[in-house]
């Protein structure tokens, strides 16, 4: 019997060092999981929840703060916070993903929505038309002018830009941005 029990201990030893093994390499992937975040927040949106929605899109952006994809996260932060009319908030938030991926013409839409709330264009545009080492602000410059009414001032920055700029990923919706306004508020 003694040797049964031996035998036995001996061909379960090695099975049981196999059933620990994955829980030994067990890892947290941040980036699923702020994804998975955004996307509860994004449901919390839908139903208007919006404390809620705040919460898992902070959540997600402290899983990846300097991640490209955490651009995403701030935007859909900006947005609720538009939504329940914190313009302020909302600014930070998208310049902080503009940031982050400079390439998204509507983070620059949004944001100078976010400074018309406010009622900060005048001095935004005097900002950002002194900015002269950063070309993306010709695009914030075109956008708050075309916010002023001077349209034709603002969408031609905006077509000088796409000149200068012509490879860039933004010049593409900079020029729809164009086309699309080109005749509707003229």
């Amino acid at each position: 019997m003694k040797k049964f029990l031996i035998i036995l201990c001996l061909a379960l030893y090695p099975l049981s060092c196999f059933a620990r093994e994955p829980f030994l390499k067990f890892e947290i992937d941040a980036e699923k999981n702020a994804n998975s975040h955004n996307n509860m927040g994004l449901i919390y949106v839908q139903d208007r929840y919006y404390a809620a929605a705040i919460k898992e899109f902070q959540t997600a952006i402290l899983l990846c703060p300097d991640k490209q994809s955490s651009a995403i996260y701030y935007t859909n932060l900006a947005n609720v916070y538009m939504k329940i009319g914190y313009p302020a908030l909302a600014q930070d938030t998208l310049e902080r993903a503009i940031r982050l991926y400079p390439m998204n013409f509507s983070y620059y839409q949004d944001v100078v929505q976010a400074y018309k709330q406010q009622g900060l264009l005048e001095s935004k545009l005097k900002q950002y038309e002194n900015d002269i080492k950063n070309p993306m602000s010709e695009i914030f410059v075109g956008l708050i002018l075309i916010e002023l009414g001077r349209v034709r001032e603002g969408l031609s920055t905006l077509h000088e830009f796409c000149l200068i700029e012509p490879d860039l990923i933004i010049s593409r919706g900079v020029m729809n941005y164009i086309k699309t306004n080109s005749n509707v508020r003229m």
